[in-house]
């Protein structure tokens, strides 16, 4: 049988379909590399939003074997000489048909321009190890959670740029610069300070900015997302027209509330949410309606109530 693959964009009317493969793809992780009731890391694999959410780049491609959705191949690509494989996925029933070492040399062909390829996967599979290994992926780190890899592709440097690679500008002052367009990649820049800068447009993938501080910072419009901000302090801001959505509290079992304190929610909606033992204490709840009952009025109603089995008592 003449075998085809191919990829091809995913948009937003897949969204529900690449959901439900995907619960089988967590499924099948877990049967194979988890027990004692762990599961794997798979940030929003069973919501349709967050599969919306990885498509708005349009590096989100639909690995399709003979004309059937066999998989998802994500992509963080910046326009240079390096991306990075966010995530590649193949359906459980397609499985052992080398279908995903062709979308390797698919993703190559279609990003000629990349020399060097970067992924994670993680410890537990020896599977995706010799898988990656087969396919040129060398290992360059690992952890107690992961593996990571790099792939380089002939001549790692584009002759199209001016590279400054394995330099060392530690304690050094850029004064007035025009640094429009630069792309930085594999860069250590800790206790480093950014001021009165202008990086409207810019993107950050795949950064560790723990424990930095932004403050009098322009970021309207800005979109922080698929990321992790435990413990995050978000203090004295306009959020205005702010959009919030798909949210947790946490990958574990035990879930970690979040605090919000003297913030101005007026005429604020919270839609489809889990607001279970939510505590609300010392707030003007003026207007306030849940589903469109008047807080107020459920108060006074709970109230009268409670007088009543008083006064029969």
């Amino acid at each position: 049988m003449n075998e085809k693959i191919r990829l091809e964009v995913a948009l937003d009317a897949d969204a529900k379909q690449i959901r439900n493969m995907m619960i089988d793809v967590e499924r099948d992780e877990t049967d194979r590399w988890y027990d004692n009731g762990e599961r794997p890391f798979i940030p929003g694999y069973n919501s349709v939003d967050m599969q919306k959410y990885h498509m708005r780049d349009k590096t989100y491609y639909k690995i399709i074997y003979n004309e059937v959705l066999a998989g998802v191949l994500l992509i963080s690509y910046t326009g240079r000489e390096h991306a990075r494989v966010d995530r590649l996925y193949i359906d459980p029933t397609f499985q052992n048909k080398s279908i995903g070492s062709k979308v390797i040399t698919l993703m190559e062909e279609m990003y000629p321009m990349v020399k060097i390829w970067t992924l994670d996967t993680i410890q537990k599979s020896i599977r995706n190890h010799c898988f990656y290994e087969k396919n040129g992926y060398v290992k360059v780190g690992e952890d107690e959670e992961d593996r990571y890899y790099r792939k380089i592709i002939g001549d790692a440097i584009n002759d199209s740029y001016v590279f400054h690679s394995n330099e060392d500008f530690s304690n050094q002052n850029f004064r007035g610069c025009n640094m429009q367009n630069v792309d930085i990649h594999d860069v250590n820049m800790c206790n480093s300070r950014f001021s009165n800068l202008d990086l409207g447009n810019a993107i950050f993938q795949n950064a560790n900015v723990s424990e930095s501080r932004f403050s009098n910072v322009n970021m309207s419009s800005s979109i922080l997302g698929d990321s992790n901000m435990n413990k995050i302090e978000i203090c004295h801001v306009s959020l205005a027209d702010a959009y919030i959505h798909d949210t947790n509290l946490g990958f574990q079992t035990e879930k970690v509330p979040l605090t919000i304190e003297r913030c101005e929610l007026i005429n604020s909606r919270i839609i489809d949410s889990n607001l279970q033992n939510l505590s609300i204490n010392n707030c003007n709840i003026e207007g306030m309606s849940i589903n469109g009952l008047l807080v107020s009025d459920l108060i006074n109603i709970y109230k009268a109530t409670c007088k009543s089995k008083d006064t029969n008592i």
